[in-house]
């Protein structure tokens, strides 16, 4: 349901405004999350679902509104701002929703999640909107976007990889106790949360492909320190805050591709290129079921073997998107 709300979504928000489409995409996802609450079995769960993972389209339409609202050498610390929020905002959230859901049932922690998501839309009305900027004709972007694209879904299968199965790697293989399995996620969270905000200013100071490598060898010692870990709590906990740079380079891609995306098509750009990016993202999942299957230990090597190598391919991709543009804007 969120790759197809994706482009409509980004080509809606260019033509009618950002605003009204991001606060569509919140309204919807809100929507969802109340339909939970008062279901008697799981049929009704469908819609609800649907419509709670059709607010993921507003992706898109945010990181066009950061882009329009801040100055593009500034994107990478914004939208790494922003990104660090929803992580913070997991880390706060999910210890509570167990206290909740023992004490007052399982219904009473979702409609607190729905009170806070209300609250949540309630907000966009407070941004600032931003008219859509005409542009006729196709959606025209540099010849290297699309290169982009064809390798988006690598990095992003990689970005799941170790992830996917860790919780079943916890309990199974490294014999973490069921009751301490979720602060090992929340340090992940932490990780993303600060890494992410870190990863965008030193993309705004150093460049988009400085940041890039240096999240992939964080991921690449992230990934080691797992497999050699055994048991060792204290080890697994450092490896756990730094598997956060799984989430680390997101800010970095979408102020670079915000940057070379035309303004008047940010929207649709950013939802074209992150349709590629779940597709990926999917398929690492089933992939990381089947490397696990095998061995335990191969999805956290596979991802140290493969981190740098495919940073460098992006950034490679990225930089000969970029290179025109600093060009014009020296000229200019």
């Amino acid at each position: 349901m969120a790759v197809l709300c994706f482009l409509p979504a980004g080509y809606l928000a260019d033509r009618v405004g950002r605003k009204a489409v991001l606060l569509a995409a919140y309204v919807a996802s809100t929507l969802g999350v109340w339909s939970f609450v008062p279901l008697g079995d799981w049929h009704g769960a469908f819609l609800g679902s649907a419509l709670y993972w059709s607010g993921s389209a507003s992706l898109p339409v945010m990181f066009a509104l950061i882009s329009a609202t801040v100055p593009r050498a500034q994107l990478g610390s914004a939208m790494g701002l922003v990104l660090g929020a929803y992580f913070a905002g997991n880390i706060a959230g999910s210890p509570l929703a167990g206290p909740i859901a023992v004490g007052f049932g399982l219904r009473a922690a979702v409609a607190v999640a729905a009170v806070l998501l209300t609250v949540s839309t309630a907000l966009i009305l407070g941004l600032r909107a931003t008219p859509p900027l005409p542009e006729r004709g196709a959606f025209r972007p540099p010849r290297a976007f699309w290169t982009l694209l064809a390798v988006t879904p690598f990095g992003a299968a990689l970005s799941i990889l170790s992830l996917a199965l860790l919780p079943v790697y916890l309990r199974d293989v490294a014999a973490v106790p069921l009751e301490r399995i979720g602060f090992y996620l929340g340090l992940i969270s932490l990780g993303a949360t600060l890494l992410a905000v870190g990863m965008g200013r030193l993309a705004d100071a150093l460049g988009t492909v400085p940041a890039l490598i240096a999240a992939a060898c964080v991921l690449t010692g992230a990934a080691l320190l797992v497999a050699f870990s055994g048991r060792n709590e204290p080890i697994i906990a450092v490896a756990a805050l730094l598997l956060g740079a799984t989430q680390a380079p997101n800010p970095v891609l979408a102020a670079a591709v915000e940057r070379i995306i035309p303004p008047a098509r940010a929207a649709f750009g950013y939802a074209t290129y992150q349709v590629a990016f779940a597709i990926g993202f999917g398929s690492g999942g089933t992939i990381a079921g089947f490397l696990y299957e095998a061995d335990p230990l191969l999805p956290f090597i596979v991802t140290a073997a493969l981190a740098l190598p495919v940073a460098a391919t992006i950034a490679a991709v990225l930089s000969s998107a970029t290179a025109p543009l600093k060009l014009t804007s020296e000229l200019s």
